[in-house]
């Protein structure tokens, strides 16, 4: 029997997220061709990911971010400081992986754990997988932006962007593909019941105050003392930092987690963490992705396939939404007014939540095909593996 190549899959967070989510999916219809070999940082990531492999966890994995969002820019230079301790683990589990495991190929799951994905490839010298989920930052420090896709596209063999807007932020697309995220549930389409007298808006993922949510907490509440009948859906957590850490942050103004007694009101129907995200998407009528990112997330195209329509703060049109066709987009994350003025139009157009709702699952439909995604991702795998140019000869 032919022995099933190894893959050395590295996830740089422990915390749970969409990057973890979608990796989770394509591993699990990956796993009768391929064996997966783990190397991820402590955290729920360990325990979603030890059923389909091997796994080696670390204190930390060895990072670098210039990603739009969380590049480092004044204060957050310092949190070098904590990669290169990071390294010295990186370094000690990767050696540790080498002497007993032989791979046949590396998959970064995310394209700020470059560091420590170029070190396994030095290891290894196996061919090199790079996802990239979020958008790069080409606005500010663009010498370093510059160097920094010099080196991705010096070490790593195929760079995967989840969407044509996180392609345009890589500029060197000769090594690139478009690989979509996808869902592993089924649906059952059901119109939403358009004759509650309130209007459930919902928000899942995590309470950075990046995502909005604050923002989002604020423009309900003002509408709830106008008399309008709003409930606000939240599903998610706060990311646990362990005490020393939380200080420095907190000292560091670099704490991005909002305050959880911002979300104790009686307009507010906490369902915290889940797993299963059906009992969410079942009990809204209108997801709200009210970010900073200026891209549509995971939730746009779960949203879609739940038939639910989305308001969401993005400047332009792109693949998973179109502003009046699937839901409703402003431009100013720091407009409050913008977003109530959105929640207005589906409190006085219900008739719009599901038309919408339905143009949002034909997008979904067409983009994120499971049996696709998968088929493709499985043949770039098979390809890099059975063309090795680093193999001895």
């Amino acid at each position: 029997m032919k022995k099933k190549p190894k893959i050395l899959v590295i996830q740089p967070t422990g915390s749970f997220s969409g990057s973890l989510k979608s990796l989770e999916i394509y591993v699990k219809y990956l796993q009768k061709n391929y064996n997966f070999i783990f190397f991820t940082q402590k955290g729920s990531a360990v325990n979603i990911l030890r059923k389909y492999g091997k796994i080696y966890k670390s204190l930390g994995v060895c990072k670098y971010d210039n990603t739009l969002n969380s590049h480092y820019s004044g204060l957050r230079w310092l949190l070098i400081l904590r990669e290169l301790i990071y390294f010295v683990f990186t370094l000690y589990y990767l050696t540790k992986i080498k002497k007993n495991k032989a791979i046949d190929l590396i998959h970064l799951n995310e394209i700020t754990g470059l560091p420590t994905a170029i070190i396994a490839k030095i290891l290894f010298k196996v061919p090199l997988i790079v996802h990239v989920r979020s958008l790069n930052n080409l606005k500010k420090k663009k010498i370093i932006s510059k160097l920094f896709l010099k080196v991705l596209y010096k070490f790593a063999d195929k760079v995967l962007a989840i969407d044509r807007e996180v392609l345009n932020t890589i500029k060197y697309k000769k090594k690139c593909i478009i690989i979509r995220n996808i869902l592993d549930i089924k649906i059952k389409y059901s119109k939403v019941n358009l004759k509650s007298k309130y209007l459930y808006v919902g928000y899942i993922g995590s309470f950075f105050k990046y995502k909005g949510v604050e923002k989002l907490i604020f423009a309900v509440e003002n509408l709830v003392k106008e008399n309008y009948k709003i409930k606000l859906v939240l599903a998610g957590s706060i990311l646990k930092r362990n005490f020393i850490l939380g200080k420095i942050f907190n000292i560091l103004n670099l704490e991005n987690n909002i305050d959880l007694s911002k979300i104790d009101k009686k307009f507010v129907i906490n369902l915290g963490f889940l797993k299963n995200i059906d009992k969410f998407y079942k009990n809204i009528h209108v997801l709200c992705f009210p970010s900073s990112l200026n891209a549509g997330g995971r939730q746009i195209f779960e949203a879609g396939f739940f038939s639910k329509p989305v308001i969401i703060c993005i400047k332009k049109n792109s693949e998973s939404f179109i502003n009046k066709f699937n839901g409703l987009s402003y431009k100013n994350f720091n407009s409050t007014d913008q977003l109530q003025k959105s929640l207005i139009y589906f409190y006085k157009n219900k008739k719009m939540i599901n038309k919408m709702g339905n143009n949002g699952r034909k997008l979904a439909k067409k983009y994120h095909s499971k049996k696709n995604n998968i088929k493709i991702m499985s043949s770039i795998y098979s390809n890099l593996i059975n063309s090795n140019i680093y193999k001895e000869k």
